[in-house]
């Protein structure tokens, strides 16, 4: 049984609480997470993930290490609605579990396990693994392929990357892998029609980047990954975008230099590809920058503003289908007539609304995609997400 109890949302602008369907979101949200529910940490504040993974509709946060009342690994259900209650279940994954990106069809155990997302939410702890397969270990991050890039369209398509495991010494870096499953899921049982193996990639770019990475993450559609070139032959460390075969039994990658952030950020987590290429959002020095890819590269990234006082990002963080970006932090609230309270929880920020990115569209002439992300898109994805996993929205 889901664990339930109270969640403070609190808003930046003082929007009024139920605004109509197609008003903006708030640029940004701060949901406090209740101790009481989830645990205290050293500080003695509610306890977050030291690594966290968010749904594509924002509704889930997947935590590993995430305080002694959940165990390893725990999934947080945000509410719909700022009167609504939080839930916290436990899971039978262990540190550094990861979500089949696109879809979180299924979540991943370290060991290669793959538990049907409803199942654990349904039978938490007791839920059982329907397959094992994919990349192993520590570091793995996978994604759904788009149907339409697929072999076979009527097969699930799943591409994970990582890199061998060796001593403690080498663990974080490494030579790049990436393995592609193709599967059939009968509902209670999911089989293994195609595995390409583990793969090496990018030996065609030892010339320029060497290869030894860090810190990879593969895009949410699995046709990219971005990784820092620990000792490239040319130029300095920075984070990179690199291209992967669009065809899901390709035996080579391209490995194309496709963006380079100039930086050497926290991991580089990309966004829904939907319309154009990706955005990007990394925390550095425990700030949370966006980078568009339709602009061009001086452009550079924006930071995430902070309406609340000593914003501290706990952990990378995520962006939903419908952009906005989400990560678990520390904030103080500070009201005028009494001391500050320290918090912690998740913000939720919407990047069209950034004025810093706005004023870059302005000073272009230029129109910016969009004006905001309005609650119409929010809710839509939410139920476009429970319909997809049978949940009620």
């Amino acid at each position: 049984m889901a664990l339930a109890g109270a969640l403070c949302l609190g808003t930046a602008t003082g929007q009024a609480d139920t605004p109509g369907q197609d008003a903006c979101i708030d640029p940004v949200s701060y949901l406090a997470l209740d101790p009481d529910v989830v645990g205290k940490d050293s500080n003695g504040i509610a306890a977050l993930g030291t690594y966290e993974r968010i749904s594509p509709d924002g509704r889930f946060v997947l935590r590993s290490f995430s305080g002694s009342l959940f165990g390893q690994v725990s999934l947080i259900e945000l509410p719909a609605e700022p009167q609504g209650g939080l839930q916290a279940y436990r899971t039978p994954l262990s540190n550094e579990a990861f979500p089949v990106q696109g879809s979180w069809r299924f979540l991943v155990d370290v060991n290669g396990s793959h538990y049907r997302l409803s199942d654990v939410l349904r039978r938490q702890q007791k839920a059982q693994p329907l397959f094992s397969g994919g990349m192993r270990g520590f570091y793995a991050a996978a994604s759904e392929l788009p149907a339409e890039k697929s072999t076979d369209p009527s097969l699930i398509w799943i591409r994970s990357m990582s890199w061998p495991q060796g001593d403690r010494s080498g663990q974080g870096t490494g030579p790049l892998q990436v393995r592609t499953l193709g599967l059939r899921d009968r509902g209670g049982q999911v089989d293994i029609v195609h595995d390409t193996g583990a793969q090496f990639i990018c030996a065609q770019r030892q010339s320029v980047d060497g290869n030894v990475y860090t810190l990879p993450m593969i895009s949410v559609d699995g046709l990219e990954f971005s990784a820092i070139p620990i000792n490239p032959r040319q130029g300095r460390p920075s984070m990179r975008v690199y291209g992967l075969a669009a065809g899901a039994l390709d035996e080579q990658h391209p490995c194309d230099l496709k963006w380079d952030l100039r930086a050497t950020p926290g991991k580089a987590v990309f966004g829904f590809a939907t319309h154009a290429p990706a955005m990007l959002v990394y925390t550095s020095n425990s700030s949370v920058y966006f980078l568009d890819r339709r602009l061009p590269p001086e452009a550079g990234a924006f930071q995430v503003e902070d309406w609340r006082t000593l914003v501290l990002a706990s952990a990378f963080p995520g962006l939903t289908r419908d952009g906005r970006i989400v990560f678990g932090a520390t904030w103080k609230d500070c009201p005028p007539d009494g001391p500050c309270v320290g918090r912690s929880g998740y913000v939720v920020a919407d990047p069209y609304q950034n004025p810093a990115y706005r004023n870059h569209w302005k000073a272009r002439n230029a129109t910016a995609p969009k004006a905001c992300i309005t609650r119409r898109e929010v809710v839509a994805e939410r139920r476009r997400f429970a319909d997809q996993h049978g949940l009620v929205p």
